[in-house]
């Protein structure tokens, strides 16, 4: 077992050992290296100016991501590949984007420079093109106060991505890859002084297998589970809470999976966001709605599934359409495995059905058939990378415009996400109409028990737990009317074609 953490940056092996590698990775870059290119803000992964592309080598290829390193653990980046800014200029020469940020007037403070050439080189990587829905996509998670999105899209939009070479490409190496490769197959074991008191010991463990983990856990149950780190890590950077004994998912390639079998979507616990939302796109359309604003894409590229559930949180992105689906769990221990149905797992807040030494391994859950009427929704005081006011779901089932099969779930109504079982039975059997879903909407709202915080007050998570009822009444009607337009313009386009057909034919 091994006792150090290896990875490499910018090309160069580091191996870490003790207290260090509780650091997190910005701290290490700026501290250790004096790669101080890479910019710290937030310290939460919010304003983008620490990112840095992260490289995982599998099977045979290389997987560039962008990452905000500032919330990333450096015993999260064992067996992988860090590329900084300071990598991009070569011999002396600005990269092509550097050039372009340059001649567009791309940057004032500059303090926030470095992240959006980072991301726009991470754009590259995964050869997305520089397109205005793609740029501003891939730059929601970078902030700028005074020189201007503008500009920045122009730089982007005045490279050719075609003659642009890729960074990661400088950095194909066959000894490194080799060794990166067998690091992640070995469990690590480090012990170290705590950072932030002195005296106290921590230790982080990062098992390969489920078994190795599920075994770890039995042993010591009080160890915080990290995989993204995307929520744990600002805790720990504001202090509001600490490592102690740690065990790291990074190398879980088990729980790295997504399967359909048509009627069943299966996922493991450690699929992140990104892996999700692209999957999602053309398979999950309303579901891709929601991933888009989820965040940012360095947040999507680090945190997971699993961990979002974990967290608890009532207003949690993923819950809605986890539990409108009826998405089953399975967790595993060091006994065994059990399934749980997502609306039993949340006893109150912050409170799971989790065994001492549980894990959640895996999510199932239902598909919805071609003709239910599928809506999700998510609030928030703006669009992107903000957290949630209030969610909802919604499935149902329609036979001659009457309901057959319904299920409801709202989220930051309550101490938990929660599907609304009463509604549910009142609508089932009813006609799907405005007036009905209007009813409805009046008596969700006793159901729920929202609270006045930073986020909405009380009364207006009322209104829109209400009034989303009538919403969905609306696009559900807006959906049967273009598809009966959809069918009739497809009739007259045929009747059209045969027109043409039978007068050339004379």
């Amino acid at each position: 077992m091994r006792d150090s953490l290896i990875f490499y940056v910018n090309g160069m092996r580091q191996e870490v050992r003790g207290e260090s590698v509780f650091r997190t990775l910005s701290d290490f870059l700026r501290k250790e290296l004096g790669l101080t290119g890479t910019k710290v803000v937030c310290a939460e992964g919010d304003c983008g100016s620490c990112t840095v592309l992260l490289g995982r080598f599998q099977q045979g290829r290389w997987n560039y991501d962008g990452v905000d390193c500032c919330i990333q653990y450096l015993f999260q980046i064992d067996g992988m590949h860090v590329i900084t800014v300071e990598a991009l200029s070569e011999g002396g020469v600005l990269h092509p984007i550097q050039q372009a940020m340059v001649e567009h007037f791309g940057s004032q403070c500059g303090y926030c420079t470095p992240g959006f050439v980072m991301a726009l080189t991470a754009l590259l990587e995964q050869q997305i093109p520089f397109n205005r829905e793609h740029v501003e996509l891939g730059l929601t998670g970078n902030l700028c106060r005074c020189t201007g999105y503008q500009q920045i899209f122009e730089a982007a939009f005045s490279l050719d991505q075609k003659s642009l070479p890729k960074v990661s490409e400088r950095y194909r190496n066959e000894e490194m890859e080799k060794e990166l490769e067998e690091v992640i197959l070995s469990p690590t074991m480090i012990l170290g002084s705590s950072l932030s008191q002195p005296g106290d010991e921590q230790s982080v463990y990062l098992p390969t297998t489920v078994s190795e983990a599920a075994l770890y856990l039995a042993e010591h149950p009080e160890a915080r589970i990290v995989s993204g780190g995307t929520d744990v890590s600002v805790q720990v950077n504001k202090g509001k809470s600490d490592f102690k004994k740690i065990i790291s998912f990074s190398h879980l390639k088990e729980l790295d999976f997504l399967e359909n079998n048509d009627a069943t979507l299966s996922f493991g616990a450690g699929v992140n966001w990104t892996e999700l939302e692209r999957y999602c796109k053309s398979n999950l359309p309303e579901f891709h709605k929601i991933l888009k604003v989820f965040g940012s894409p360095q947040i999507r590229n680090a945190g997971t599934i699993g961990g979002n559930i974990a967290n608890a949180s009532p207003i949690a992105d993923s819950l809605p359409f986890l539990l409108v689906t009826d998405a089953v769990l399975e967790l595993t221990n060091s006994t065994g495995t059990r399934h749980v149905e997502i609306k039993d797992f949340f006893k109150g807040y912050k409170k799971m059905d989790l065994m001492p030494g549980e894990m959640i391994r895996s999510i199932s859950l239902k598909l919805q058939q071609k003709n239910d009427i599928f809506r999700l929704y998510k609030v928030s005081k703006r669009k992107d990378l903000d957290i949630s006011s209030f969610t909802a779901g919604m499935l149902l089932s329609l036979n001659q415009n009457r309901m057959t099969k319904v299920r409801l779930a709202m989220g930051g109504v309550a101490p938990v996400a929660l599907r609304l079982k009463k509604t549910e039975d009142w609508l089932k059997g009813k006609d799907f109409s405005l007036d009905i879903m209007k009813q409805a909407g009046r008596k969700a709202v006793q159901e729920i028990s929202p609270i006045s915080d930073v986020r909405a007050s009380k009364d207006y998570r009322l209104r829109l737990a209400e009034n989303i009822f009538e919403k969905s009444n609306l696009f559900g009607f807006l959906a049967i009317v273009l598809a009966a337009v959809n069918i009739f313009g497809g009739f007259l386009v045929t009747q059209r074609m045969l027109q043409m057909y039978k007068k050339k034919k004379k």
